[in-house]
């Protein structure tokens, strides 16, 4: 659901704002890769609306430790489906963490194939993890929730970063995050004389279960709310 939100803010920023590189974490790693196909943002939203979102997460137990609690077949089918109907114009930058190095790198187009957008994704205990270039990967935005820094590696100098975690998150959330920070090696952080203008929730979103429990009101509503918050940060460019 946190998608919603960004085809939201991408539906106003399309056409607005001219981007010479798209990155992103988790399902934020999906959208930058429509984004940077330059896919239409009402089209994009259209794709948040369909019932088929309904069923994208279907739970099951997990039948191995790294195997997730999602069914992996529904899930992956509609990553290939991105992947192979949407293809980057401009560059994107897919983060994934490498688990047993404990760090974030960056995937560049043209070198993105799907199993790169699937890692992003990949939570541990909810969604599959992958093996990537021989190493075992996961999300890209658990040592941060916005890759600032696959921006930067780029040569960015004005970042535009959406963040629905500004706070970061709920407190089990937090307190994951900063155990796993002191055993990992994240990404520098933007050095000095970077511009970052911040879209962030100015209200909020919901709870956990709205997240991943997925309604065409509740996306509806995302998709609205992120709508209005780029509208305001966009007046700041």
């Amino acid at each position: 659901m946190f998608g919603a939100y960004e085809a939201g803010v991408w539906s106003v920023l399309q056409g607005r704002v001219e981007f010479d590189l798209f990155a992103g974490a988790s399902i934020g790693a999906v959208n930058a890769w429509a984004a940077a196909a330059d896919c239409r943002g009402e089209a994009w939203i259209e794709e948040w609306l369909r019932p088929e979102m309904g069923s994208l997460l279907q739970w099951r137990w997990p039948r191995r430790l790294l195997g997730g609690c999602i069914q992996r077949d529904s899930f992956e089918r509609s990553i290939q489906d991105v992947h192979t109907r949407l293809q980057p114009v401009k560059p994107c930058a897919v983060a994934i963490t490498d688990v047993l190095r404990r760090r974030p790198r960056a995937i560049l187009t043209p070198g993105i194939d799907w199993h790169h957008l699937a890692a992003s994704c990949a939570l541990p205990g909810i969604f599959p993890l992958y093996r990537v270039d021989g190493r075992l990967s996961m999300d890209g935005g658990l040592l941060g929730s916005v890759p600032l820094w696959a921006a930067v590696e780029q040569g960015a100098t004005t970042i535009v970063a959406v963040n629905l975690l500004p706070s970061g998150g709920p407190w089990w959330l937090r307190t994951a995050r900063q155990a796993l920070l002191k055993l990992s090696h994240p990404g520098a952080p933007a050095p000095a004389g970077i511009r970052v203008v911040w879209i962030e929730p100015a209200q909020p979103l919901g709870t956990a279960r709205d997240a991943l429990a997925w309604t065409r009101d509740n996306a509806r509503r995302w998709i609205d709310l992120g709508r209005r918050d780029a509208e305001r940060a966009i007046q700041t460019f």
